[in-house]
């Protein structure tokens, strides 16, 4: 029952970042439609993680669709498009980021 849930939470994921990505604008460099959809999944992490649920649901939230949300690999594609220095810019902007991203949602749901 629980891979059902997962299975069904990362369908509606990865729809979310279907439409994301089709409807965000191609032009920018850096805050591309993939940068968006790691963020607010590491926030909405942070905010799962500090609740340490660990019923259905936190799994079809945060393995689910959160899971389904983000993406590495889209991440590492689009980083190869640049050049070297622009590309080891990318990285540690979605990195750092992401890291402080995780942190704000992690506190927000602690210190709430």
């Amino acid at each position: 029952m629980t891979l059902l849930i997962v299975a069904i939470g990362a369908g509606l994921g990865t729809m979310l970042r279907y439409l994301t990505v089709t409807f965000w604008s191609t032009k920018p460099q850096y805050l591309t439609a993939i940068f968006a959809v790691n963020m607010v999944g590491a926030f909405f992490m942070g905010i799962l993680m500090a609740t340490g649920a660990t019923n259905a649901l936190h799994h079809f939230w945060s393995t689910g669709v959160l899971g389904g949300l983000t993406t590495f690999s889209t991440m590492m594609t689009q980083s190869e498009q640049h050049a070297t220095v622009q590309q080891l810019l990318y990285l540690l902007i979605e990195l750092v980021g992401g890291l402080i991203i995780f942190g704000l949602g992690f506190a927000l749901a602690t210190f709430l």
